[in-house]
């Protein structure tokens, strides 16, 4: 009989915990980036521990969500805003082509080229009129996430230690020493690992802005703010932004835009991507950087926001415990050579 109510009790909590994962998937997103938002600042908020837990843990989430924030609603804005005026006044795109392919000494092809450009202009026309329910419908669960990832952010910052707290006198007294210090092992990795991953970012977003400036690119500070977002959060890649800014300047001169492009792409998405980030974050997390790159990657490519964030702390996870149960094995031989 105890074996039976044992079952009933262990499916139902399976049950209630499926349940609960189902309903929150929606704001998984939101969820997973406010966990990672409260590891950005959580050393901010060590600074500020003297002031008290609250007011420590707002400001914090202040200083780390403000600008995210303003660079992601304000680059949001004026992109939706960009692409409205270009679909609207494709005129424009199709009389640079045109300018383009006669500066190349390509001189026949501008029947052809109005036929393609009118047709794909009237195609994402008829596209985006019939989805702008649907374009609605993510914009408000991609704000309502963002919203959400802020709570989050504040309430890991404020609650975690004493969860951590609870959850460790849960444990049985002889393990507790031992949990306590594993817990703090994955801690100290997802903290450098998140850290690490928000000071690459703010490096890229430095490093693009003097390249911006020097190709005269207008909005060349809002195109800085928007790589340091993109490298911070993959709602859009670097090369997003990139790719747009190297056509405007191709229309200009083709020389500068071919330029713009080479350049782009090599010193401000597959260097800072492919090695920079992984280098930099895995010396700080003690992650391989072969193996942080691919977390990177293959997350993001298989679910999106949250996988790009859930990927590289599974990997994360997987190193504390490495790196724990190793250094507890060294430690235990190294008593033993001693007592002999």
């Amino acid at each position: 009989m105890n074996k039976y109510w044992s079952l009933v009790l262990l499916v139902s909590i399976l049950a209630v915990l499926s349940l609960t994962f189902y309903f929150f998937l929606p704001l998984l997103d939101g969820i997973v980036m406010g966990v990672v938002f409260a590891y950005v600042a959580k050393p901010i908020k060590r600074k500020l521990d003297h002031i008290g837990r609250i007011k420590a843990s707002v400001i914090a989430t202040t200083i780390v969500i403000l600008p995210v924030s303003v660079l992601m609603f304000y680059g949001l804005i004026q992109g939706l805003n960009q692409a409205i005026y270009l679909i609207t006044h494709y005129k424009i795109i199709e009389s640079g082509i045109l300018d383009l392919l006669s500066k190349i000494g390509i001189e026949k092809g501008e029947e052809y080229v109005k036929w393609i450009t009118s047709n794909i202009f009237s195609l994402l026309q008829s596209t985006i009129q019939p989805s702008a329910v649907e374009i609605t419908k993510k914009a408000t669960l991609l704000i309502l996430n963002f919203f959400i990832s802020i709570v989050v952010c504040f309430y890991a910052l404020a609650d975690m230690e004493n969860f951590v707290r609870r959850t460790t006198s849960v444990v049985p007294e002889d393990r507790r020493e031992e949990f306590r210090r594993f817990v703090e092992e994955i801690d100290v990795t997802f903290e450098s690992l998140w850290f690490g991953n928000f000071v690459v970012a703010i490096l890229i977003g430095l490093a693009s802005l003097p390249f911006f400036l020097h190709f005269n690119v207008p909005f060349a500070p809002l195109l800085s703010g928007l790589m340091f977002l993109a490298a911070l959060i993959p709602i859009f890649a670097e090369w997003m932004i990139i790719l747009p800014v190297s056509l405007y300047l191709l229309l200009v001169d083709i020389e500068k835009g071919l330029t713009f492009l080479l350049i782009g792409v090599i010193f401000l998405y597959i260097l800072p991507e492919l090695i920079l980030r992984p280098y930099f974050v895995g010396y700080a997390s003690k992650i391989h950087p072969l193996v942080l790159m691919l977390a990177f990657i293959g997350g993001g490519l298989v679910g999106g926001i949250s996988g790009f964030f859930i990927a590289p702390m599974v990997v994360g996870l997987a190193t504390a415990i490495y790196n724990y149960y190793t250094r507890e094995e060294l430690a235990t031989e190294d008593h033993d050579s001693e007592s002999v």
